[in-house]
C-alpha cells in the first residue's frame, strides 16, 4: 500500500509518541561524507588537515569499532531506516535497484512527527521521484543533487561541482561555489532560519565521490609533497570539508545552540578506488579493502558523537561495535523519544553503551556486510559476518581483528566451530534476504500528488547480464548502448503521454548530436516504446529532440521497455517524460 504522509503522521499522533517542540530538546546534525574512507587527521591520516573536525571527534566519543555497509545506497538507506538495505528496496547503486521503498519510516519522519523541523543537504541516492525523494520522507527542505553523483546520468546537465544547479525542494536552482560550500551554506541557513525550534539535519557532501574536482589551492600541497594527483585532490578535497566543518560550528556557537547540538559524523564507506588505484601502499590505518571491499577497509571506517551540553563521552574512544543501523535508534533515544510504532528495527541503539563500552567478546550480536550482487545471488564471495572479534570473509577465511586488522592469518582451520557458526548464521540471513530483493520497487506513474514524471536510464530494472547499464552523462553523449524495462506501475487508468529523448527536455539537444565536441555520432532513425502490451514506434530526424506518444493504459504493474534505434545499434532511452493527462 502506497504511504500517504497526512495519514502516516496522523497514525504516529496517534500512537502518543508525538511531542510539542521544546528548546530544551537538542538538535541533531547527522554528517555523512561520500567515499571518504579513514582520511581524516585524528585517525592517524599525516596527509590530510583537518584541525576542526579533529577538535569535534576529541569533544565528543570516537567510535572506534564503527561499521558502514560496503557502498554508498546501502549505507544511506540504513542510516536512513534502521535496517539492512534489502529490506528498505535501495540495496545497489545501479541497475534500478536504488529505489526505497516509500512505505519504510525514515529517521526524518521520526524527527518530524516530533516537532522537529528537517533538512537535508546533499546527496540521497534513494531514488529521484516521487514518492521516494527525501522532501516525500519527512524533509521540511531539501538541496540537493540527483543520482549518486555529480555527472551522473540524472545529474543536472552541465553541473562539474563548481556553480552547479542542484534541486530546492525538487525544483533545478543554480548555486555559486564549490559543491561541499554550497550544501555547507544551505545548511547553515537552515540552522540560522530554525535555530527558535529543535531541528535534524541530514548533511551529505557528495565529496570525496567521483568525480575528483576541488579548487588547486587545495590539491596543489598535496602534489607538491609528491602524492600521486588524484589521491592529492581527495586529500584536498578533505581538507576544504575541514574547512567548512569549521565554519559550522562557528555558525552554531555564533547562534548560541552549539552546547545543545548533537552531532554524528561518518563517511558511507571505505575509500573510493580511483583515488588509491596508483597508490597500492595508501595510507588505511593498517586495514586491506577500499569502497566495496569485504575486507575491514571497506566498511570500518571513522564515526564519532559529540553532544557537550549530554556530556556523552567527552574525549573517549569507544570499541562498541556499532552498525550504520544502529545510528536512527540511538538519536532517538538521546532525544529522549519513542521509535514509531509497527516499525521493527534491524539496528539497535548504542546509547547505553556510551559510558560503558562493550567489549566486543561481551557482544553476542552477529551482523553481515553482503553487497547483493544481481549476477551473481548465490555467491557468499563478497561475504562479510561479523561476530565479536571475528571476520569471517567469503564464508572460508577466518580472521581475529583484535590481533591481525590486516587480515593476513586465516585462522579457519583452527576455529572450525566459528566457521560453522558464522556460516550458518550467514545463511539464514542470505535467505531472507534473496526473497525481499526478488521484486523490483516500482516507480509511480500518474498518481494525483505527481502527475509528471521524469525517468532516467539509471533507473532502468537491468538484467545484468545483459551488458553495462547507462549510468552517466557520457553514456547518453556516446550512445552507450543498454538493455531492461523501466519497471512502473501506473497508478490510474486513463491517457498518458510519454516523451522519450537522448537528453534531458531543458538542454534542448537533439537526438543526432553527441561525443565529447557534440559531433553527429550516428543518426537515430526511429524510437520505440513498449507497455502494457501496446507497442509503439516513431521516425524521428537527426534535429528533434524527442519522440512523442499518446497510449490510454489500464492501472496496474507495468514494464516500459523503450528503444533509440539506428545504424545498427538498439538501445534504450536515456531520458522518459511521462505526463497523465486525464
Amino acid at each position: 500500500m502506497m504511504k500517504n504522509a497526512g495519514i502516516l503522521f496522523a497514525g504516529i499522533l496517534m500512537s502518543g509518541i508525538v511531542c510539542s517542540a521544546s528548546t530544551n530538546r537538542p538538535n541533531v546534525i547527522v554528517i555523512m561524507t561520500d567515499d571518504q574512507g579513514n582520511n581524516v587527521g585524528f585517525q592517524g591520516n599525516p596527509y590530510v588537515t583537518t584541525p576542526h573536525i579533529d577538535k569535534l571527534a576529541e569533544q565528543g566519543v570516537r567510535l572506534s569499532n564503527f561499521h558502514q555497509m560496503p557502498m554508498c545506497t546501502a549505507s544511506r538507506a540504513a542510516l536512513m531506516t534502521g535496517k539492512y538495505a534489502e529490506q528498505t528496496g535501495a540495496w545497489r547503486t545501479s541497475l534500478g535497484r536504488t529505489l526505497m521503498h516509500p512505505d519504510n519510516v525514515t529517521m526524518a519522519e521520526a524527527f518530524k512527527a516530533n516537532g522537529y523541523a528537517t533538512g537535508h543537504f546533499g546527496k540521497w541516492h534513494l531514488g529521484d521521484n516521487w514518492p521516494m525523494r527525501p522532501q516525500d520522507q519527512g524533509f521540511d527542505e531539501v538541496v540537493g543533487l540527483r543520482c549518486g553523483a555529480v555527472g551522473q546520468i540524472a545529474d543536472y546537465w552541465g553541473n562539474d561541482c563548481f556553480d552547479d544547479t542542484y534541486y530546492h525542494n525538487g525544483e533545478p536552482k543554480q548555486y555559486e561555489g564549490y559543491c561541499t560550500d554550497v550544501f555547507f551554506n544551505e545548511t547553515m541557513r537552515f540552522i540560522r532560519d530554525n535555530k527558535d525550534e529543535p531541528f535534524f539535519i541530514y548533511l551529505a557532501p557528495n565529496i570525496t565521490h567521483l568525480p575528483l574536482k576541488v579548487a588547486e589551492k587545495y590539491s596543489r600541497p598535496h602534489v607538491d609533497k609528491g602524492i600521486d594527483e588524484k589521491l592529492a585532490i581527495l586529500y584536498g578535497m578533505v581538507d576544504n570539508l575541514d574547512e567548512n566543518v569549521g565554519r559550522l560550528t562557528a555558525c552554531l556557537k555564533e547562534e548560541e545552540i552549539d552546547e545543545n547540538t548533537i552531532i554524528l559524523f561518518t563517511t558511507d564507506d571505505g575509500v573510493q578506488g580511483a583515488a588509491v588505484s596508483r597508490t597500492p601502499d595508501y595510507w588505511n590505518m593498517g586495514m586491506r579493502g577500499n569502497k566495496g571491499s569485504k575486507e575491514e577497509g571497506g566498511h570500518r571506517v571513522f564515526s564519532f558523537l559529540r553532544w557537550p551540553a549530554g556530556k556523552i563521552g567527552a574525549g573517549t574512544e569507544n570499541d562498541t561495535l556499532i552498525s550504520v543501523m544502529d545510528v536512527y535508534l540511538t538519536l532517538l533515544e538521546l532525544c529522549d523519544l519513542e521509535p514509531p510504532a509497527g516499525v521493527e528495527f534491524t539496528g539497535r541503539s548504542f546509547k547505553p553503551f556510551l559510558e560503558e563500552p562493550l567489549d566486543p567478546e561481551e557482544d553476542n550480536r552477529m551482523f553481515f556486510f553482503y553487497y547483493f550482487n544481481p549476477k551473481r545471488l548465490h555467491d557468499r564471495s563478497d561475504a562479510c559476518v561479523i561476530w565479536k572479534n571475528w571476520r569471517l570473509l567469503g564464508g572460508e577465511c577466518l580472521y581475529d581483528i583484535s590481533k591481525d586488522r590486516m587480515q593476513e592469518k586465516d585462522v579457519a582451520a583452527e576455529f572450525t566451530e566459528v566457521v560453522e557458526k558464522m556460516t550458518t548464521a550467514f545463511d539464514m540471513h542470505h535467505v531472507r534476504g534473496l526473497e525481499l530483493i526478488k521484486k523490483p520497487v516500482r516507480i509511480i506513474l500518474g498518481d494525483a500528488r505527481a502527475p509528471k514524471v521524469g525517468l532516467t536510464s539509471q533507473d532502468i530494472y537491468s538484467d545484468p547480464n545483459a551488458g553495462r547499464q547507462s549510468f552517466s552523462q557520457s553514456d547518453a553523449l556516446n550512445l552507450t548502448q543498454s538493455k531492461g524495462p523501466y519497471a512502473v506501475k501506473l497508478a490510474r487508468s486513463g491517457r498518458y503521454t510519454f516523451k522519450l529523448s537522448r537528453y534531458p527536455l531543458y538542454t534542448d539537444l537533439p537526438f543526432g548530436k553527441g561525443g565529447r565536441k557534440m559531433e553527429e555520432v550516428f543518426a537515430i532513425e526511429k524510437v520505440r516504446m513498449s507497455i502494457a502490451g501496446q507497442t509503439v514506434e516513431k521516425a524521428v530526424t537527426p534535429e528533434d529532440t524527442y519522440a512523442g506518444f499518446t497510449l490510454e493504459l489500464e492501472a496496474g504493474d507495468a514494464d516500459l521497455e523503450t528503444a533509440l534505434i539506428g545504424d545498427g545499434k538498439d538501445g534504450v532511452a536515456y531520458f522518459v517524460n511521462v505526463e497523465f493527462e486525464r
